[in-house]
């Protein structure tokens, strides 16, 4: 049973963090220590993962580790849109006085601006790993409208609609390449990176898309457009916000919405930091930088098997494996996020297995092209 429980534990960190939102003060960041001390302690304490996936038989319960997370990250979006309102919204603060002998309401109204920053942080982590992560997997399952509509409302929540179409046709298109906004530099920092790859990341789909619906009538090009159509749904979630407790509460909504965004590139950053690839030449498994840590593997949804996701986008998350030619970060992959926040600790980190790259994998073009980018 632990093979299949080991994918649930994101919703602890949900719980943690719609827990501390509710009992509001300093409580609002519990959400973000429970997610320092115990997911990325937990991750660098972490034992080597299994290469190769074990024979599930129950393989529902995998994909209800998935689909359950919509409804805790509903409630978790009404939860952060109950803490900044100003009545009662939903009955939620009387709700929880009932259930708890807890005055929920007076303790929001105590609550000071560094109160609203841990609870805009904490949003922003749990929205990060059950929202963004859960959506990158569902949006993947192109072929099934379910998976879609929830990945992609999910998407809405975490106000990162584009991703659907930027990273399924076009991350997963020109990886490695000066064309993939979401391929870091060597020597680009993470804010600079965060920058370029999410802005380049919304002109990317925007010209798929464009491309796509080229020579449809002008209703059509409006009414079937995927990053439109993104963009209203988080829209929609944003005016909830507006409507709970006017621009303040939409001002901390897009911050923290701005803080998961961050949370997301700096896994991108870390997944393909450095690897380059030729333009047109074929995708490898020595594209993509994998972890062997099993936390990070249960955590993200087998994500670091990233070279093997890359080879095989459409396989689900429970079929992922290693891939021997791939090459591997000294850490797991949430363990190296707060290295990564602290860019001259990122590229001591990264300057051995980088340097390994360029020695036994690149090709001697790609060699050639790292020295260029450099």
């Amino acid at each position: 049973m632990g093979a299949y429980l080991r994918y649930f534990g994101t919703h602890l960190l949900v719980a943690a963090a719609v827990s501390g939102l509710l009992a509001g003060g300093p409580w609002s960041w519990g959400g973000l220590a429970a997610g320092v001390v115990f997911w990325i302690g937990g991750d660098a304490l972490s034992r080597v993962v299994a290469p190769r996936p074990p024979a599930y038989a129950h393989p529902a319960l995998l994909d209800a580790a998935l689909y359950s997370l919509l409804p805790a990250v509903v409630a978790l979006t009404l939860v952060y849109a109950w803490s900044l309102a100003d009545t009662d919204l939903l009955g939620l603060g009387a709700a929880c006085h009932i259930v708890s002998g807890f005055d929920c309401l007076a303790a929001r109204s105590a609550g000071d601006a560094l109160d609203r920053l841990g609870g805009a942080w904490s949003f922003a982590l749990a929205i990060a790993m059950a929202g963004i992560l859960t959506a990158h997997e569902l949006v993947h399952r192109t072929r099934d409208p379910l998976a879609l509509a929830v990945g992609r409302w999910m998407l809405a929540m975490a106000f990162n609609s584009s991703l659907e179409v930027a990273h399924v046709q076009g991350h997963h298109r020109e990886v490695g390449t000066p064309a993939d906004p979401a391929t870091a530099r060597r020597g680009e920092n993470i804010y600079h990176f965060y920058v370029r790859s999410s802005l380049g990341q919304v002109a990317q789909a925007w010209r798929i898309e464009r491309a796509r619906l080229a020579g449809r009538g002008a209703f059509i090009r409006l009414a079937d457009n995927r990053v439109l159509r993104g963009a209203l749904r988080a829209a929609a979630v944003a005016g909830g916000f507006l409507w709970a407790g006017g621009l303040a509460a939409l001002g901390w909504f897009l911050l923290a919405s701005a803080f998961n965004k961050l949370l997301l590139e700096a896994l991108n950053y870390m997944e393909h930091y450095g690897l380059v690839r030729e333009t047109g030449a074929p995708i490898e498994p020595r594209h993509a930088w994998d972890s062997l840590s099993a936390f990070s593997h249960a955590a993200l949804f087998n994500l670091p098997w990233h070279a093997d996701h890359h080879s095989r986008a459409g396989v689900p998350y429970p079929e992922l494996g290693a891939s021997e030619a791939a090459p591997r970060l000294p850490l797991g992959y949430l363990a190296t996020l707060p290295i990564v926040l602290v860019p001259p600790l990122w590229f001591r980190h990264i300057a051995p297995p980088l340097a390994a790259w360029d020695r036994d994998l690149a090709s001697p073009a790609e060699r050639a092209l790292g020295a260029v980018r450099a």
